[in-house]
């Protein structure tokens, strides 16, 4: 899964990073930044769970403490991508502005959230795992939206992207009942985590709550 899920974001992003290191118009630095931190995610995600496989679990806790920082920095940098993206008008065409706020600011917050309890449950290993596998699936978004044909679905585009992310969310526990004849319960906490929240970004951002989001983050 880790493979798999490092080969979307790889295939989504390099569809945009030649044009992404153009000089022009070219990125802000902040936009560099917020890439460079999220390309280490997928780095450390790839490498932990082959840590593990190999035995080196000495290693992969020592490592951890640097995944615990990152995450935290993956959450401000999200943050902040989201409001240069809205602010300066670098909303993709084909996702609404208000649903993309909502979608990108909550959104990372379910990966910090879900992240904060795979580290809570560290010594748990069956429940750390899903859960930080979780917490990766909700930040498919990006990679996938590069990988879809997304301009040419309309307005459907953020139904098929919330449903491949399902997809990969129901991969775990279908797994699980391959293997192990039942479904661990922390796929019930981050699974469900993730539906709800995609369920809940539509209502949310035609809420007003979404229209007060779109004020803060303002137009430049």
């Amino acid at each position: 899964m880790s493979l798999l899920m490092a080969a979307v974001f790889v295939g989504g992003f390099a569809t945009t990073v030649p044009d992404d290191f153009a000089p022009a118009p070219g990125l802000p630095l902040l936009l560099h930044v917020h890439g460079a931190v999220f390309t280490l995610w997928v780095l450390l995600f790839v490498a932990q769970p082959a840590f593990i496989a190999r035995g080196s679990v000495a290693l992969h806790r020592r490592i951890g403490g640097f995944g615990a920082v990152l995450a935290v920095a993956m959450v401000v940098m999200g943050l902040a991508a989201t409001y240069y993206s809205v602010h300066y008008n670098r909303v993709p065409a084909f996702f609404p502005r208000n649903i993309f706020v909502v979608m990108n600011g909550f959104g990372i917050l379910v990966f910090g959230g879900l992240v904060a309890a795979g580290i809570v449950n560290r010594h748990r290993a069956e429940w750390h795992k899903r859960l930080m596998m979780c917490a990766t699936i909700s930040i498919l978004g990006p990679g996938l939206g590069r990988l879809l044909p997304m301009t040419s679905l309309g307005s459907a585009a953020p139904l098929v992207l919330f449903g491949v992310i399902a997809l990969f969310a129901f991969a775990g526990p279908v797994a699980d009942l391959i293997v192990r004849r039942r479904i661990h319960p922390a796929y019930y906490w981050g699974v469900s985590t993730i539906i709800v929240s995609e369920l809940a970004f539509a209502p949310l951002a035609f809420s007003p709550l979404g229209a007060a989001l779109l004020r803060l983050v303002g137009t430049a």
